[in-house]
């Protein structure tokens, strides 16, 4: 089975790269409006995400994600694409970060097998009209209702005698992934540039529940060299799990999300049949760094009291954190803002912080390491400055 300390032996902090379509969009003046986010460079402008992937490498990243977040069928489709130009371009994000590891070795004289590239797959709710990637509100079947503006009010959980719907929608996620992942793996030398999985974004347990099965398939129709260390970042919006334990109810603690994570046999959810694959991580992205630290501390006990053999083979899962700059993304306007008293967390400021949450998760000897990098309204000056706080 594949495994992360595979990709960084000797790694206790690994530095990964920021916000790839907040860079796109602020360095490149790439418009990322569309359905597409930080896809739409694939075609109208490739030669901007090498140089974004550049900046990162260059400001001490050892792990870049390709520019595929928000790629699936039916995004390209609303962006007049076909099936064939939609798998080609899906391709080119893994084509056009391998180059940039390329140049990068060349012009800095690294090994080049200390430069890692992870698919960014998001979560289904991000391929929306109406991203709904950060709350949770799937539409069937994906979830139990769709996104109802004020006053009507918008559930994220099945109620307890929705036990049918509740397993067509993890059904119809776990295809949902799998289709994306075969695009991938179907051709031969884009799956060989892959050296992980990073699925980010995510709202639902039900959603880290349908991307073990996903996975697990796909493991299934690999040879097992060909298997690929993956992870899951959830995320967690003013301090709090967006999945409701039931419909109007409290949100799910980290207890319960880990379970969604690395449990063998998942009460009350698991699909009589259905394999769960296991992922190598826990992570949280595109989260304030205040609601970041308060989740980690959480996520650390929690781990510390199921017991250190959560991950794959028995072994200790690993973190993987990618804050923002404190900014909220109005799903309306797809546009980064200040809302209500946040502030800017950005440079020094920025690294500081997430340091602290850093050192403070290490300290709990429960993860086998951590990645550590920033998402949205994060770049090189926060990397470099992270770099040096942890001495990476």
């Amino acid at each position: 089975m594949a495994n992360i300390r595979k990709l960084f032996p000797s790694g206790r902090f690994v530095l990964i790269d920021g916000g790839l379509g907040s860079t796109l969009e602020d360095v490149f003046h790439v418009n990322t409006t569309s359905s597409l986010w930080s896809s739409v460079a694939l075609a109208k402008d490739p030669e901007s995400v090498i140089q974004a992937h550049l900046i990162f490498l260059r400001a001490g990243a050892r792990l870049i994600e390709t520019a595929s977040y928000q790629g699936a069928f039916s995004t390209y489709a609303k962006a007049g694409y076909s099936e064939e130009d939609a798998e080609r371009l899906m391709r080119s994000s893994v084509a056009l970060a391998d180059e940039a590891r390329r140049r990068y070795v060349a012009e800095s004289g690294v090994p080049a097998d200390s430069i890692k590239v992870a698919l960014s797959l998001a979560g289904y709710g991000a391929t929306l009209s109406l991203p709904h990637e950060f709350d949770g509100f799937y539409p069937p079947p994906y979830g139990p209702q769709a996104y109802a503006p004020p006053p009507a009010t918008t559930r994220t959980a099945f109620a307890p005698d929705e036990h049918e719907a509740a397993a067509g929608a993890e059904d119809a996620l776990a295809a949902f992934h799998l289709e994306r992942l075969r695009v991938f793996a179907d051709d031969a030398p884009t799956w060989r540039a892959i050296d992980a999985l990073a699925f980010e974004t995510v709202p639902l347990a039900r959603e880290v529940r349908a991307l073990r099965r996903a996975v697990a398939t796909l493991e299934g129709e690999l040879a097992p060299a060909d298997r690929k260390p993956w992870w899951v970042t959830v995320v967690w919006p003013e301090g709090r799990f967006p999945e409701e334990s039931t419909p109007g109810g409290a949100r799910l603690g980290a207890a319960e999300v880990l379970a969604a994570y690395f449990d063998d046999v998942i009460p009350g959810a698991g699909i009589q049949g259905a394999r769960y694959a296991v992922p190598d991580a826990f992570g949280i992205n595109c989260t304030a760094p205040a609601h970041v630290a308060s989740a980690v501390a959480e996520a650390s006990e929690a781990l510390a009291v199921r017991g250190v053999g959560s991950g794959v083979g028995g072994g200790q899962p690993w973190l993987v954190l990618k804050p923002n700059g404190g900014q909220t993304y109005d799903m309306s306007s797809r546009k980064w803002g200040w809302h209500d008293g946040q502030k800017q967390t950005q440079g020094d400021e920025f690294a500081n912080e997430l340091g602290a949450i850093v050192h403070r998760a290490a300290e709990k000897n429960v993860w086998g390491g951590i990645l550590v990098g920033g998402c949205c309204k994060t770049g090189d000056e926060e990397l470099r400055a992270l770099s040096k706080v942890l001495g990476v």
